[in-house]
């Protein structure tokens, strides 16, 4: 990251491969493990124990319905318009792409107000058969957001969907989709 020594980065000092049976990413090993307050199906990793708001979170949520291409323009809306909801809201970026399946793949980042606290967060909405899964790496201050985003990368980008959950021998043959080869 432009700005810090290595002094001032964050140290993998090893990943641990979360897996369910509809995602799964990689996570640092030394990050703690929360649930979601409020019982939603997913898990929450976060670098501290007592900062509940710098977290890397997977959300899934069944959808009841297959998802199709044509859901595309109805989904984007729904994703993009409950962030433009949220207060002080300053979208820096935002992305929408319909890739083979059909999947369906939105991202955004943004700042935002919540309690007298700016955030930031990156957040990526995955739609595949009927569900969704929701990907949010989000740091208690922007300051804080720059600093992990070497790590909310690599959860972010290693992070799959799949309909069963990947195994052990998948990761040696390099197939982390958990479908058949």
């Amino acid at each position: 990251m432009p700005g810090l020594s290595d002094k001032e980065r964050p140290v993998f000092r090893g990943l641990h491969w979360h897996r369910h049976d509809n995602y799964s990413f990689f996570i640092p090993i030394d990050w703690h493990q929360f649930s979601w307050d409020d019982g939603r199906e997913g898990v929450v990793y976060g670098p501290d124990a007592d900062d509940d708001q710098t977290v890397f979170a997977a959300q899934l949520v069944d959808l009841g319905f297959d998802i199709t291409a044509e859901d595309e323009g109805a989904i984007a809306e729904g994703f993009f318009g409950a962030i433009e909801a949220l207060p002080g809201v300053e979208i820096e970026e935002r992305e929408q792409e319909v890739l083979y399946g059909p999947r369906i793949h939105l991202q955004a980042r943004y700042c935002f107000d919540d309690g007298g606290q700016r955030h930031k967060r990156w957040v990526r909405g995955l739609y595949r058969h009927n569900f969704q899964v929701l990907l949010t790496a989000q740091g208690a201050t922007p300051e804080k957001f720059h600093y992990w985003l070497p790590m909310f990368f690599e959860a972010m980008l290693t992070a799959g969907v799949h309909l069963t959950k990947p195994q052990e021998a998948d990761l040696e043959t390099g197939n982390l989709s958990g479908l058949p080869q």
